[in-house]
Formats: structure tokens, C-alpha cells, sequence
């Protein structure tokens, strides 16, 4: 009876021991130091090219105070952040913004249709600016992209779509963005999925070797999808608690069995 029970405490403790996971595996860049890494670890951020349906923030403004009133309509409420109060929700910001059509163009007032599909925001912007030319004096023009959102799902503490607004986004920072990983994470298999007018990419970065610092899904693109996979010790911790208590119930059963008969 007696090695009954230590077998029934022996599986418990091995339980115990299957259910921890160690901390370095949830240590990014394992095989880095404080070093400078070479040239080939240095990736040029993408150009990211305006697509169809892609929404656009285009200012204008110019020495005519219409103008300025229809192309920067939140000056009328309070300046700044008038713009802030404008562009504050993704709501906000397809109603107010500039849609890309199927056939690449935006239709702006006054100036018409603008064809800048392929283009990149930098050279949106020099066309609109050239366009603006032709019918303003003294035109100052700005266009953004809007629409520049990444999904961040899995093991992360926060999962969801995040916008971003700067002109690049590293999948280190979109995980920042979603408040880092669960202690479930499996880093070393983070898949990105990207998602063009003619092709579906795939792909797998190993956030625990630096190598994933020269891949192409290093720095996202708008609509990627980071998936961030679960370890399999989840399925065991989830379990874990009911085969915890089932073992304690017989070892305990087995327990009192063993104090009766030796009695």
C-alpha cells in the first residue's frame, strides 16, 4: 500500500515539474550581446505602396481662407486640437478622410481626381502638391495614410487591432503595442501573415535568435496579422488543476485506507 501511495505522490510531483517552464524561454535575442551587430542585421524599412480603398489625411492649405476652411475643416473647432478631435477615432478618420477608389484615385474638392495608387506617400504627396499648384497660390500640402493597422492575436496580454502612426513598425513594437506576451508565448515561432492585391505571404520569426532582425516581416506592413503562438504547456497547466485534484483525492483515499488497515 505503502508504494501505492508513493507512486500516487511521485506523479504529482512529476505533474508539478512538467507544468513549469523556464524563463529563458521567454527571452527575446538570446544569442545577442552587447555588441554592434554587421550590416547584414540592418533592414531598410519598406516603402509601403497606396493601395485601393486605402484612406488618405490630405491637408492643404494655401493663402485663400476658403480653401484652408475646406481642406482643414477642424480649424473651425479649436486649431490643433480641433485636428486631434477630427482624426481621434478610426470612425473619425474614415468619414473625414480621403478614400483611395477602384480606380486609385481620390477625388479632392476643386482639384478633382488625383491618381496616386502605387504610389508612395512621399510621392502622393508631390503629386497632390503639384495638382494644388495649378489652382492655389502658395499651396502647402500634407498627406498621411490613415488605415496603417496591424492585428496582434494569441499569446499577448492585450490581443487587437492597433493603428499605427509613425512611418514604420517593427513586430517588436506591435507587441509592445498589445501590452507584451503571456507567459504562454512560444517566441520562437511567432507567425506574421501578410496579405496583398495579388498574393497571401507567410512568416515564421524566431524572436529568440537575432536572424529574425533580417527578415522581411521585421518591420510590418498595414494589415499584417501577428500571431503569436501558445506553448504546449498550456494544454497541461489547463489541465493541470483537475488531474492536481483527482491525484490528491486518491493519494488522500489510499491515505486513509493504509492508516485504517495498519490499525
Amino acid at each position: 500500500m505503502k508504494k501505492k501511495y508513493l507512486l500516487l505522490m511521485s506523479l504529482v510531483l512529476v505533474m508539478s515539474i512538467i507544468s513549469c517552464r523556464s524563463k529563458k524561454d521567454l527571452v527575446y535575442l538570446q544569442d545577442t550581446e552587447a555588441e554592434v551587430l554587421p550590416a547584414e542585421f540592418t533592414t531598410s524599412v519598406p516603402e509601403y505602396r497606396i493601395k485601393t480603398n486605402d484612406n488618405l489625411f490630405v491637408s492643404i492649405k494655401s493663402l485663400n481662407p476658403e480653401v484652408n476652411q475646406l481642406y482643414n475643416p477642424a480649424q473651425s473647432i479649436g486649431g490643433s486640437g480641433g485636428v486631434q478631435q477630427l482624426y481621434s477615432q478610426q470612425s473619425d478618420q474614415y468619414l473625414n478622410g480621403y478614400q483611395v477608389d477602384s480606380n486609385g484615385n481620390i477625388s479632392l474638392p476643386i482639384l478633382g481626381n488625383v491618381a496616386i495608387a502605387g504610389l508612395s506617400q512621399a510621392e502622393a504627396q508631390a503629386k497632390v502638391q503639384e495638382r494644388a499648384d495649378e489652382y492655389l497660390k502658395d499651396a502647402s500640402v500634407k498627406v498621411k495614410l490613415l488605415n496603417y493597422k496591424v492585428s496582434v492575436m494569441g499569446e499577448v496580454a492585450a490581443p487587437g487591432v492597433y493603428y499605427n502612426y509613425n512611418s514604420s513598425l517593427t513586430v517588436l513594437e506591435a507587441i509592445s503595442m498589445a501590452n507584451g506576451i503571456t507567459e504562454y508565448a512560444k517566441i520562437d515561432r511567432v507567425l506574421v501573415m501578410r496579405t496583398s492585391e495579388k498574393q497571401s505571404e507567410t512568416f515564421r520569426l524566431d524572436l529568440t535568435k537575432k536572424d529574425f532582425l533580417k527578415s522581411k516581416a521585421f518591420f510590418l506592413q498595414p494589415n499584417d496579422v501577428v500571431y503569436v503562438e501558445p506553448h504546449k504547456i498550456k494544454n497541461t497547466n489547463m489541465n493541470s488543476a483537475v488531474y492536481s485534484l483527482l491525484l490528491s483525492t486518491v493519494s488522500t483515499a489510499v491515505l486513509i485506507t493504509s492508516l485504517i488497515l495498519t490499525n
